[in-house]
């Protein structure tokens, strides 16, 4: 049955657009994954169900985020429809939240220098290295909360205007912080191309980009909205 025949109401998150957003983009980050460390790479496929599904959900985390602030600024699919670009954009943010939250479970299940043995130390214990970057993304999914639980409907009215868009510019910093937790984890293996599987980059590579496009079109936006008040002036 289609939404028309259930008379669903316009704002629903769960839509036949959304659902078409977190296929193409889930999808596309699982596939990904699977390609790079699979077929090109030479990790078993027994780690799938967590060691590589973990990748994918981190990036699509990241994407997801990303799209949310780039929606009717750089992204311009919904323009035509203000309340399905709206679902859209909620829709991204929170389910950049949840994927979030399911990255942090599944990093802390395979957390062992089995897995991640350049972040441990000869005794075991996480080095400086991994304790960084495992505290940079505990702080990073903290922030990213304030924009997911202001997203409710009731939030806007019970904060006001001002202190709502405040919570929600919070997202900006975790992806500050999501950005430093990248650069931690992988900074060494983007400097050494010649080892990546068929020549594909690493996720947290690509991860890191799609961090840093909706930073640096805010930026880009403070910055030409100060210019037109100078010549204002």
């Amino acid at each position: 049955m289609n939404d028309e025949k259930l008379d669903l109401p316009p704002d629903r998150l769960w839509q036949p657009t959304t659902v078409k957003w977190f296929t193409v983009v889930f999808g596309a980050c699982l596939f990904y994954a699977v390609v790079r460390y699979h077929l090109a790479g030479d990790v078993a496929w027994r780690h799938l169900p967590l060691f590589i599904l973990n990748k994918a959900t981190s990036m699509a985390a990241v994407v997801f985020v990303g799209c949310s602030y780039l929606i009717g600024k750089v992204i311009h699919w919904h323009d035509d429809n203000k309340i399905l670009r709206l679902v859209v954009i909620k829709f991204c943010g929170l389910i950049g939240f949840f994927l979030a939250g399911i990255h942090a479970l599944f990093s802390f299940c395979i957390l062992a220098p089995a897995y991640f043995a350049k972040y441990f130390d000869a005794g075991g214990r996480l080095n400086l290295q991994g304790e960084l970057a495992m505290c940079v993304g505990v702080v990073a999914l903290f922030c990213l909360m304030s924009p997911a639980i202001t997203t409710l409907p009731m939030m806007p009215k019970a904060l006001g205007g001002w202190r709502w868009k405040r919570s929600q510019r919070m997202g900006y910093l975790a992806l500050i912080l999501v950005v430093v937790h990248l650069v931690f984890l992988g900074l060494k293996g983007w400097l050494t191309p010649k080892g990546w599987p068929a020549g594909l980059p690493p996720i947290s590579l690509i991860s890191l980009l799609a961090a840093l496009v909706p930073l640096v079109v805010k930026s880009n936006r403070i910055y030409a909205k100060r210019q037109r008040k100078k010549q204002l002036q």
